[in-house]
């Protein structure tokens, strides 16, 4: 892999990350404002109590929604992340620069110079 993917390959996951931070900061907002909005509103106990229970739900399903639309995305950049090495590693193959054993989680590799030194 060239230095210029691995670059642009922290700057995605960087990228990722922020979201995921922007959507938590989005959302623990939207519950304190309505919370306080609730709490200073000129209504009953009972009435109150109510519009928590509701703005509580809202807030958890906004939320619930966010966390799996990050979640969605950071699964798809990691499939193509994936592709992507492995594409890279048939490319080394076929040019014989390595040899590669790819098994389940593991990748061995071997240096065909140091075979050639034996």
């Amino acid at each position: 892999m060239k230095l210029i993917d691995l670059l642009n390959e922290k700057k995605k996951k960087a990228e990722r990350q922020e979201k995921v931070d922007t959507a938590k900061k989005i959302a623990i907002g939207t519950a304190i404002g309505a919370i306080t909005g609730i709490l200073f509103a000129p209504k009953s106990g009972k009435e109150t109590r109510e519009d928590i229970a509701k703005k509580t739900k809202e807030t958890t399903e906004t939320v619930k929604k966010s966390v799996k639309d990050s979640v969605e995305s950071i699964k798809e950049v990691e499939g193509k992340v994936r592709d992507d090495i492995k594409d890279k590693v048939r490319e080394f193959k076929e040019r014989d620069m390595i040899e590669v054993e790819i098994e389940e989680g593991k990748i061995e590799e071997e240096d065909p110079e140091k075979n050639q030194e034996m």
